[in-house]
Parts: C-alpha cells; sequence; structure tokens
C-alpha cells in the first residue's frame, strides 16, 4: 500500500514539474527503431545474453528480447544497445 502511494506521489510530482516519469520512477525506457535495434535506459544490467535472446534486469521486473544474430553493440552503466533481428518484447 505505502509503495503505491510513493508512486501515485512522484507520478504527480512529475505530471506537475512536466518531468518524465522515468526519472523519478525509476522506470526503464525503451527505444524500438524498426526491429533491428532497441535501446534500453535506466537498466540493472544483463541477466542472460545469447544470439537468440537477451535477459536484462529493469525496474520493476526484466526485459526480454527474442530475435535472431543479437548483439550488444554498446553497454554502460545505464545505457544498453542492441542491434539483430528483434522478433519479440517481453516484460515482466
Amino acid at each position: 500500500m505505502v509503495q503505491g502511494k510513493k508512486k501515485d506521489w512522484r507520478g504527480g510530482v512529475a505530471d506537475f514539474f512536466e518531468l518524465p516519469h522515468e526519472l523519478l520512477l525509476n522506470l526503464s525506457k525503451l527505444t524500438l527503431v524498426g526491429n533491428t535495434q532497441l535501446l534500453v535506459e535506466n537498466h540493472r544490467g544483463i541477466i542472460e545474453y545469447t544470439q537468440e535472446k537477451i535477459r536484462i534486469s529493469a525496474h520493476p521486473g526484466e526485459i526480454i528480447i527474442k530475435g535472431q544474430n543479437l548483439t550488444i553493440k554498446n553497454l554502460h552503466r545505464e545505457e544498453l544497445f542492441v542491434e539483430g533481428e528483434i522478433n519479440a518484447l517481453e516484460l515482466g
């Protein structure tokens, strides 16, 4: 219950100051370009990495990228860039 109120309060502050919600709520931001490039901002690390599947820890839960010839082109502390044939994105 308290966790829900915290999110509502932060969401209200973000709306009031016209700030992106991912900043105050510590959410991941995904930018998909076609089905060949994906930028993940504000991630928490890589859980699994193969050419067919990449699992990324995020808030909340994890991001699962499925496809073919998937490669991580750039990996920074809070940003990750994936290229390849992306067939599915799962959030959980």
